[in-house]
């Protein structure tokens, strides 16, 4: 979705123009994952230990995010000079993630910088339930009111800036942390009930899967149909987006893929190598674009070098940036304990030993957000 969303800008599209418009949802489903990911490593740790050591999660979180991130920033201005508006200011939004608020060098990110915003408010809204709610076999319990009051708040935000805030600009009425947070929120809100009550919520999943599937779908369909940049979409199309992608997330959870054979296998591996290398390619990709359309070849080349080229250069990127710095986390700041995997069933499972894979995985592969 981020890549066919960006593909725009090497070619209007015409006949697939239907495909193209959703693509910027991308963030939206990214969000949610990641929510119901990074939740989950903070209620798995809560549920083994009685704890939550945030200053570890912090670090940990450092060590996948900040590395491959500068690289990109710093390895990139070599581009991107001459069309840059404000240099400095522009540096300052990177180094501090601020580009939900002010432009950063690449526009893409936006997306990291809600992200990075809401797992320093996440940490901290978690450790208030557990230190007010002493004796509490579950310190969480409340969290569904919480969404509900943040879901409303931030909706109203957005109606109140779409009505009141004139001229409409993308910066302002789409990228704003504050206008993104029930999102992520309600991947964290999955996550919870996927972590504290799982029984009954598989219970639920496997009798009603395809109606939640269906929901899903109708919620997500008239991303089909009406532009980004239409006053619906940016306020409670926001909301259909979330909510339908994650009934599909937590639906698709409890089918069984793992042992997927012949075509859908051959299928799925490759799918899950290129995903575990999604934050990399995400990064890159945006980059990459802006040396791609200086290509002097067609269209159709241009989009194959496009596709093929941020696939490459994000993987490599991986191999030399990501990895090395994951695998300095693990040896310096190792898990407390096997790392948890979803099973095909959507069960937890422990996986023994971290594996590279995994560790991507724990830490947020997912995280490359759509931009819009």
């Amino acid at each position: 979705m981020v890549l066919v969303c960006h593909s725009f800008g090497l070619r209007k599209p015409t006949w697939d123009l239907f495909l193209w418009r959703p693509g910027w949802s991308g963030v939206d489903l990214f969000f949610v994952i990641s929510g119901f990911l990074i939740s989950g490593l903070l209620f798995s740790e809560y549920r083994r230990t009685g704890k939550i050591r945030f200053a570890r999660f912090f670090i940990r979180r450092a060590f996948k995010i900040y590395p491959a991130f500068y690289a990109v920033v710093f390895l990139t201005l070599k581009i991107i000079p001459g069309r840059l508006v404000n240099f400095r200011g522009q540096m300052i939004s990177d180094l501090l993630f601020l580009q939900a608020y002010r432009a950063g060098t690449w526009g893409h990110f936006w997306s990291l910088s809600v992200e990075e915003h809401f797992y320093l408010i996440l940490p901290f809204a978690l450790w208030a339930m557990i230190r007010f709610s002493k004796g509490v076999a579950n310190p969480f319990r409340r969290l569904p009111v919480l969404f509900l009051v943040v879901a409303i708040a931030t909706l109203v935000a957005r109606l109140l800036t779409a009505n009141f805030v004139r001229p409409f600009q993308v910066q302002t009425h789409l990228l704003p942390t504050h206008l993104r947070l029930d999102s992520l929120l309600f991947g964290v809100l999955l996550g919870y009930y996927f972590h504290f009550h799982r029984e009954g919520l598989s219970q639920f999943v496997m009798h009603h899967r395809r109606a939640i599937i269906c929901a899903g779908c109708i919620l997500v369909s008239p991303l089909f149909f009406i532009g980004q940049f239409d006053q619906w979409t940016y306020t409670y199309g926001f909301v259909c987006a979330y909510l339908g992608y994650g009934f599909l997330m937590i639906a698709f959870l409890h089918v069984k893929v793992g042992s997927a054979a012949g075509l859908a296998g051959r299928f799925l591996r490759p799918v899950a190598y290129i995903g575990s290398f999604s934050y990399s390619i995400y990064l890159w990709h945006y980059p990459w674009i802006e040396l791609v359309n200086a290509f002097p070849v067609s269209t159709g080349a241009r989009l194959c070098w496009f596709y093929g080229g941020s696939i490459l250069l994000g993987i490599s990127a991986g191999r030399l940036i990501e990895v090395p710095a994951l695998r300095l986390r693990e040896a310096f700041f190792p898990r407390v304990s096997s790392p948890a995997e979803i099973s095909a069933s959507g069960a937890v499972l422990s996986a023994g030993p971290v594996s590279l894979p995994a560790a991507m995985m724990e830490a947020g592969a997912v995280e490359g957000n759509a931009m819009a």
